[in-house]
């Protein structure tokens, strides 16, 4: 949470962070300012509290409504220090910050955070960055200037979430559920021949028709497609991060795996949700197999507790699907049919973020209230050319509380031509 950022920093001991970029880009930055979408902005925090958020003129007023004290860039105009370093842009944009730091009484260990780059923060990649920087820490030697590799101070600080985060995200999950009911009831309208759906001209009901009404249903619900949902029928959704074939025509009894996961860009905030079903009926075969990938689901679900280790989840899941004759990646590393993937991941302003609920070497969290992540066990065999999975978001509360973020019936079959 926010109010861990301090600790955080003396457990560092830094003296000051400073987070530059873009709000769409950098998810610190936005996390600090609460979402309001700021470009090209910089905010400086020292270990006593004493803060500022530098921000363009043009988006003071979005800048003051963060909260935070706002400074303007045009009070040290970059086209000064460019003239005066006769346009050698990294030297002048090392004045610029040099000076602002010492305004602001910077000094002692300094991290450095941010991504997004533009004209008055130039740090958009990894060599631009350490180009900056490199020459920040030579001009200033009273200063030690140092990063975080991953987890960063900031990821660790986002992977539990405050009541107001939690709501939000509650709200994404009931706009996200409102648009998995759209895109089936459209699917339901059309007519059904030979195994097949079709248009009232026709023509055959595609996967890529259903991905164009997904668009439409988020958009009018303002939420972003930052990353393009999979809607895969058969083999596809047996292939990992497979988004579907836009030409591939809908069949009925074909495993279908809808994985959706917008941001809402009121709040910034990711939901991911999967239901897998099947138009019309389900072979008894796959039934079988959606139905135990259904009850170690509402296994885990039971399961979540304040403290538990977030790797015995996985260790629990892969125990049910052993114990069924499946591989996993535990038992088989490589095994590309089975249980192929970890159990699920932290979700907030990235859809994937900590806490990880897989077996990996230091993976040596607890479920701690505030956690929200996700809970997706799945089956798969693309040899055979099926695929199941069956995800919600759920948040452990203030309280611990398990609450399940996640609005959306788990149907199995969905009734066409009725």
């Amino acid at each position: 949470m926010r109010s861990d950022i301090p600790r955080l920093m003396d457990e560092r001991h830094l003296d000051a962070v400073v987070v530059t970029g873009n709000t769409d880009d950098c998810k610190d930055l936005a996390y600090v300012t609460g979402g309001v979408k700021l470009e090209g902005a910089m905010y400086l925090l020292r270990r006593d509290g004493a803060a500022a958020l530098f921000a363009s003129p043009l988006e003071r007023e979005l800048a003051a409504s963060t909260g935070h004290p706002v400074r303007l860039w045009s009070d040290y105009d970059l086209n000064e220090y460019l003239l005066a370093s006769q346009g050698d842009r990294l030297a002048a944009v090392t004045r610029q910050w040099t000076d602002i730091l010492a305004e602001l009484g910077i000094t002692g260990r300094v991290g450095f955070f941010g991504a997004g780059a533009s004209n008055r923060v130039p740090v958009g990649d990894i060599g631009s960055g350490f180009a900056l920087l490199q020459r920040l820490a030579s001009a200033n030697p009273h200063l030690e200037v140092t990063g975080d590799l991953a987890p960063t101070l900031f990821q660790i600080a986002r992977e539990t979430k405050d009541d107001r985060e939690i709501a939000a995200m509650r709200r994404a999950g009931e706009l996200t559920g409102e648009v998995i009911a759209v895109v089936i009831a459209f699917i339901q309208s059309h007519a059904v021949r030979n195994g097949g759906v079709y248009k009232a001209d026709g023509s055959p009901l595609t996967i890529g028709d259903c991905k164009a009404l997904i668009r439409t249903e988020l958009a009018k619900r303002n939420l972003d497609e930052a990353h393009e949902n999979l809607f895969c029928q058969g083999r596809d959704g047996a292939v990992g991060h497979n988004t579907g074939q836009p030409d591939m025509p809908l069949r009925l009894g074909e495993s279908i795996v809808f994985d959706l996961f917008p941001r809402d860009r009121a709040s910034g905030y990711f939901h991911d949700i999967t239901r897998t079903f099947f138009l019309g009926y389900a072979p008894p075969q796959l039934a079988s197999r959606w139905r135990q990938v259904k009850t170690i689901f509402d296994l885990l679900l039971q399961a979540l507790r304040v403290g538990e280790p977030v790797a015995s989840y996985q260790g629990m899941t892969c125990d049910f699907f052993e114990d069924a004759g499946y591989p996993t990646l535990r038992s088989e590393p490589r095994t590309l049919k089975g249980y192929t993937h970890s159990l699920g991941h932290g979700v907030g302003l990235d859809v994937h973020e900590g806490p990880y609920l897989g077996i990996i070497p230091g993976n040596s969290a607890s479920l701690q209230p505030g956690h929200v992540i996700s809970i997706e066990p799945g089956l798969y065999d693309p040899d055979e050319g099926w695929a199941i999975r069956i995800e919600d978001t759920v948040a452990i509360d203030s309280a611990g509380q398990v609450v399940n973020l996640s609005a959306s019936p788990y149907d199995m079959v969905i009734p066409m031509g009725v």
